[in-house]
Parts: structure tokens; sequence; C-alpha cells
């Protein structure tokens, strides 16, 4: 364990972390250079006064682990513990997140941290602690001190009053882009992170995730959806809000040494023209290809709808197509009118507003036309935006 100073001499400003030293020890792991290597972000974001990362990348390229490496590290130097968050509680369930630390475990680099003290960890009641196991794997000794502790978004009300964790510094969101979003998830994070950060300026917060897609709402509460939509395969950068805070993004582009493996790996497995498939074989954003707008002659029936999501707008014409009969056109949008509908997800702060896809003959329309195919974009990215909007409003549940 180093000696711990604090920030301005502050114990409830948090430890002023040698970073230096927590990568020197990261180095010395020598993790496999086909893996996700953490360091050059978080050096940036130490160098900047950055405390949000937010990585997102095809899967098996390690960052989990590496950055559950890194809070090891912590651990083991400052006492720091890592705060692993999922959404839901199933997802921090031992038959769920049983096997997190199954690779940290098979490469021992527990026996490295540790100077051989401990060989491995276990699993308790939503903590992690260093254990040491003899060769029939039993254990003879255990750190009392669990160096990892799991929680879920959906409990973060339960925990709010209860939790109180001088040393939880190191907080990663792990698939953070999943398959579900609550109303007011957002805030419930927030709540999560105010609960286990406090007053400390010492925490960083890390969101990961294995899916891509552009449009989704963390961006736009982050406020960075404009800058990640124009991004691609290894850009990073630091985003400042208007109100000052930095946020670190990147898209993480596959290591040398992976990308040469998974090129033959897409030859055998993945070779077919679906650009959905960007998100397995780590091309760009997963997008797909949609069916545009024909020719032909077309009568307007209405084009008063547009769909609000992610800080953008698109208009969604119904037109009767001479050919094709009754139709939806959708056009990129930039403004709208007094008597416009606005299908949102958003919060209802204007009577325009119509929440998902609105109610009654609205909705039946919308609905039908849809599952018909009836719908024709301007561009490929439209279409994915509506895509992105459709899934998002599919997820929406309670907890």
């Amino acid at each position: 364990m180093e000696t711990i100073s604090y920030i301005e001499n502050n114990i409830q400003l948090g430890i002023k972390y040698d970073w230096d030293l927590i990568f020197r020890a990261y180095k010395a792991l020598h993790c496999p250079d086909d893996v996700y290597n953490p360091v050059p972000a978080l050096r940036s974001m130490i160098e900047n006064n950055t405390k949000w990362y937010i990585g997102m990348s095809k899967r098996r390229i390690g960052k989990t682990t590496n950055f559950l490496l890194i809070g090891a590290l912590l651990f083991w130097h400052y006492g720091t513990r890592t705060y692993y968050i999922r959404q839901r509680d199933d997802m921090i369930a031992p038959k769920n997140a049983g096997k997190l630390f199954d690779t940290i475990n098979a490469n021992g680099y527990i026996e490295k941290i540790t100077d051989g003290l401990y060989n491995g960890v276990k699993y308790n009641a939503k903590q992690w602690f260093f254990v040491k196991r003899n060769e029939h794997g039993d254990i003879i000794d255990e750190n009392p001190v669990p160096f990892c502790v799991m929680q879920s978004i959906q409990s973060a009300e339960d925990v709010k009053s209860v939790l109180n964790d001088p040393f939880g510094d190191w907080i990663i969101y792990d698939e953070f882009i999943g398959s579900s979003v609550y109303p007011n998830e957002f805030v419930d994070f927030f709540n999560l992170i105010s609960t286990i950060k406090r007053l400390r300026q010492s925490a960083i917060i890390n969101l990961l995730a294995n899916t891509i897609d552009m449009y989704h709402i963390y961006f736009k509460e982050f406020c960075i959806a404009d800058n990640v939509q124009k991004m691609r395969a290894g850009e990073k950068a630091i985003i400042t809000t208007e109100m000052g805070t930095k946020v670190f993004v990147e898209r993480i582009e596959q290591p040398a040494a992976a990308k040469r493996q998974d090129e033959i790996d897409k030859v055998l497995y993945y070779g077919f023209p679906n650009p959905k498939l960007g998100a397995i074989t780590g091309d760009e954003w997963a997008v797909g290809c949609f069916q545009h707008i024909p020719d032909g002659d077309t009568h307007m029936i209405y084009q008063k709808l547009y769909i609000k999501y992610s800080n953008k707008l698109v208009r969604l014409d119904i037109v009767s197509h001479e050919t094709l009969g009754l139709c939806v056109y959708a056009h990129w949008a930039t403004y709208t009118y007094d008597d416009s509908i606005i299908l949102t997800a958003d919060e209802r702060t204007d009577p325009r507003y119509k929440f998902k896809t609105g109610r009654g003959r609205l909705d039946q329309l919308l609905r039908r036309l849809f599952n018909e195919n009836r719908v024709y974009y301007a561009t490929n990215d439209v279409g994915m935006f509506i895509e992105s909007y459709f899934g998002y409003i599919r997820k929406i549940r309670m907890y």
C-alpha cells in the first residue's frame, strides 16, 4: 500500500493518485497486444482533468477485463474499490456475473498484482475478494476487504441512504448500451454515481459498450450526440459540455494483432454483405441499407408529423404514390411548426408532443405502414435514426 495523500490535503476530496505508478504496474502485467490498452486514454484524461470515460467497440477486445485490472491495481496500491455497475439486479446475480473475473484468474494477474500473496478471487454477496488457493483449489487465505462491489441502477434508490464508501473511486458501468432502457434511467444512474462518489473529486467513471448505436439516448443525455455520430473507428476526443464537464469519448479500434486474426475470422465466418454485422466484424457503425424514396408521382396526404430523438429531428410525410399506394417518406428536418405533431420519448413539455407513436388512428396508421414495409428513407442514416428510435421506445419499460 502506498503512502496516501489527499487532494488539497482534504480527505473529503479524495486520494491524490500517482497514476504513473498505476500505469507502470499495468505495463508490468504484460497483457497481450491483441487486447485493448486503457492507459493512453486514461493518461489523456488525467492530463486534462477529465472524470468521464465512454468507450465503444466490437466485442472480444478485452475492455472490461482491462478496466477491472486497473481497478485491482488501484485497490492493491491505494485500497480503492471498484464499483461494477449493470442496469438490472439480475445482471449482477451469480449466474450472470460469477464469471466476471475468469480471464483475470486464468492469466494469473492477481498473483502478479499482489506479488504472490494472493492468486485468485472469490465472489460473495455482490462482492469480490482476493484469495490464496492451494494446488487443490481450496482457499487458504483471503483478504477480508472487497476490492470490487457490484451494484445495479435498478437498486439505486435502495442504496441511497445506506451506501457510504470513501474508497469507491473506480466506477465501471458495463454494457451501458443494453437491450432495454428505463424511464429516467439516466437520472437514476447519476443518483447512484452521487451515492458512491459523495464529495470526492478523485473518482473516475467509465462507461463501456460492446454495441454501437450512434443515436443511443445516453449520448444525448451526455450532450455528445452530434460528436459521437461523426466518429469513426479509432477516433477519440475530449468533449466539453456547455456547463464545463469534460467527457472522453472513444470509438475503440481493434489492436493490430487482433485485427489480423479477425480478418481471418471474418472470411471464415462473417463474409456476408450485411452492414449490420459491423458491431461484430469491427467495421464502421452498425448501419443498414434502407429502401430509399422511389421515383414516381406522389400526392401529399400529410406533412406535419415528426420524430424528435437524440437531439435530431425527422419529418414523416404520408404520401400516396402512383403505384405503391400509401407510404411514408422520411427526411431529416431542422424545424417544426405550431401545428406539427411531434413523436418523442422525451418529457412532454409541449402539447404538440405525442409519446412514442401517439394514440388512436395515428398510431394504428404508422404501425400498419411500418409493418407493411411502406416506409422509404431519404438516406441510410435517416433509416438508422428511425430504427434506433423505434428500438428505444420498444425498450422503455418500468423496473
